[in-house]
C-alpha cells in the first residue's frame, strides 16, 4: 500500500484495537477478581459466623432438629447456600438449593475453597471449614454461592467492552483519515507550486511560510535545487551566446576573404594570401575549441594530472623568460621574487604561469613591473602588476568565460577561467584582490 492517508489511517486503528484490547483485558480481570474476593470475604464472614454460633449447640443431633440455629443468618441471601456434614461426611443440613456434588475427603483441617456446577447447571463457588460443637463434636461447614449472576455480569461487561472496542476503531481510523488529508493539504499545494516551475520560470521559488515547520528544511532544499539549476541554466545560455558571438566573428572574416577571392580572377599569389589569412583564422578557431574542451574536461574532472615536486620559482622564471621580449615590446618589467617547491603538473603549472603572465603583461601600462611572488604560506604564488584601465568591482567577473578587458581579438577571454580550473584541480584556488593598487592573482596549491 503506497498511499500515506491510509497507512496512517490503518496505523490509527491497530494503535486503538491494541489500546482498547489490553485495558479491555485488564478491567475485565479486575473486575472479576475484585468480584472474586468480595465473594469470598462474605463466604468467609459467614463461615466464622456458623463456627461461632455452633459452640452454643450442644450436638448433631440438636442442630439435625433445628437447622435454623444456623440458616436463619441466610434470610435475604438469596444466592447463598449452607451446607452441614458430620465428620462421617453424612448430610447434616441439606440446602434446598441444587449445589454441586463433591468427593468427601474429610472434615477441612483449614479453611477450602469449592467449586463446581449445580444438577441444574448453575455455577456455584464456595467455602469449606471445620466447626465444632458445644460437646466438642467436629461437623464441616460448606458455605456457598450462586455465581451464575457474577458470570452474566462479566459476559455483559466483556460484550461491552468488544462493542467499545469496535466503534473506537472505527472512529479511529476514520478520524485518522480525515487528520491525515487535512495535514497533507500544504504538501499538495506544494506540490501543485513544484508543477507550475518550468525551465523559463526556474526564478520561482516554493514559498516557505505556507508549509508546517516539518517541511521548512524539505521546501529549502528544493529552492537551494532550483537556485543551482537556475544559475546553470543562465550559465548554459550565457555561455552559448557568447561562443556563438566568439565563432562568428572568425567565421564572418573566413566566409567574406573567401566570397572576396571568388569574386574575380585572381593571381596565384592572391589566392595564397587568402589562404594564409584563412589559415590564421582557423587557427585562433582551433585554439578556442581546444580551450573550451579543456575547460570542460576540468570542470567534470577528466583531466589527469601527473604530480611531482616542482621547483616554482624555477617555473617562474623559465615562464618570464619566454615572455621577455613580449614584455619589451610593452615596457613592463618582470621580477620572481622567494623560492617554493610545490607538487604539481608540470604541463598544466606552467599553463596557469603563461596565462597569469602574458594576462598581467597585456593589461599593465608602459613603465610598470610585472612580480611573481612565491608565497610559502599559501603555498602558492601571487602575480601581481598595476592594472590598466578601470576593473569591475566584482573582481570574480575577470574569471568569466570569454570576459574581456577591451582589448577584443587579442585575447578569447579564456586564460583566466583555465588557469581557475588548473588550480582547481590542484586542490587549491584562483582569486583577485586589489592590493594598494596593484591587481593580485594569488594562486594557492592544494596541501
Amino acid at each position: 500500500m503506497h498511499s500515506l492517508t491510509w497507512r496512517v489511517a490503518l496505523g490509527f486503528a491497530l494503535l486503538t484495537v491494541l489500546l482498547v484490547a489490553g485495558s479491555g483485558i485488564y478491567l475485565y480481570h479486575a473486575l472479576k477478581l475484585e468480584m472474586s474476593l468480595r465473594d469470598r470475604e462474605e463466604l468467609a464472614g459467614k463461615i466464622a459466623l456458623f463456627q461461632k454460633t455452633l459452640t452454643f449447640v450442644p450436638n448433631t443431633t440438636t442442630l439435625r432438629e433445628e437447622p435454623g440455629l444456623l440458616t436463619h443468618f441466610l434470610i435475604g441471601h438469596g444466592n447463598l447456600a449452607l451446607r452441614v456434614r458430620s465428620a462421617s461426611g453424612s448430610i447434616i443440613i441439606g440446602s434446598q438449593s441444587p449445589l454441586p456434588n463433591i468427593a468427601w475427603r474429610g472434615v477441612s483441617p483449614a479453611i477450602e475453597t469449592l467449586g463446581g456446577i449445580g444438577v441444574d447447571g448453575q455455577p456455584w463457588q464456595g467455602l469449606a471449614a471445620a466447626g465444632r460443637l458445644a460437646n466438642g463434636e467436629q461437623v464441616q461447614l460448606e458455605t456457598w454461592r450462586n455465581t451464575h449472576t457474577q458470570q452474566a455480569l462479566l459476559l455483559w461487561y466483556r460484550n461491552q467492552i468488544l462493542l467499545a472496542g469496535l466503534l473506537a476503531t472505527v472512529v479511529a481510523a476514520a478520524l485518522g483519515w480525515l487528520l491525515v488529508r487535512r495535514s497533507l493539504t500544504p504538501l499538495v499545494a506544494l506540490t501543485a507550486s513544484a508543477q507550475a516551475i518550468h525551465h523559463n520560470t526556474l526564478s520561482q521559488r516554493l514559498d516557505t511560510g505556507k508549509v508546517p515547520a516539518e517541511l521548512q528544511g524539505l521546501v529549502e532544499s528544493f529552492n537551494d535545487v532550483l537556485e543551482r539549476l537556475d544559475r546553470a541554466f543562465a550559465q548554459l545560455s550565457a555561455y552559448a551566446s557568447d561562443l556563438a558571438h566568439e565563432m562568428r566573428t572568425p567565421l564572418g572574416i573566413l566566409l567574406g576573404q573567401t566570397h572576396v577571392a571568388l569574386s574575380r580572377e585572381r593571381s596565384a599569389e592572391e589566392y595564397r594570401q587568402v589562404l594564409a589569412d584563412n589559415a590564421e583564422e582557423l587557427d585562433r578557431l582551433k585554439r578556442t575549441v581546444n580551450d573550451l574542451l579543456f575547460l570542460a574536461k576540468a570542470e567534470h574532472g577528466e583531466t589527469l594530472l601527473s604530480r611531482e615536486p616542482l621547483d616554482l620559482e624555477a617555473e617562474a622564471q623559465r615562464v618570464c623568460d619566454f615572455f621577455e621580449i613580449f614584455a619589451e615590446e610593452r615596457a613592463v618589467r618582470l621580477e620572481v621574487v622567494g623560492q617554493l617547491r610545490v607538487r604539481a603538473d608540470r604541463s598544466a603549472l606552467r599553463r596557469l604561469l603563461n596565462n597569469l603572465v602574458s594576462n598581467a603583461i597585456r593589461y599593465s601600462p608602459p613603465g610598470e613591473s610585472v612580480r611573481l611572488t612565491m608565497e610559502p604560506s599559501l603555498p602558492g604564488i601571487i602575480i601581481d602588476n598595476r592594472p590598466l584601465g578601470q576593473l569591475p568591482d566584482d573582481l570574480n567577473i575577470l574569471f568569466d568565460r570569454f570576459y574581456s578587458r577591451g582589448e577584443k581579438g587579442k585575447s578569447h577571454g579564456l586564460g583566466l577561467p583555465i588557469a581557475r580550473a588548473i588550480a582547481r584541480l590542484h586542490g587549491g584556488e584562483l582569486r583577485a584582490e586589489m592590493r594598494d593598487g596593484r591587481l593580485n592573482m594569488i594562486a594557492r596549491w592544494g596541501i
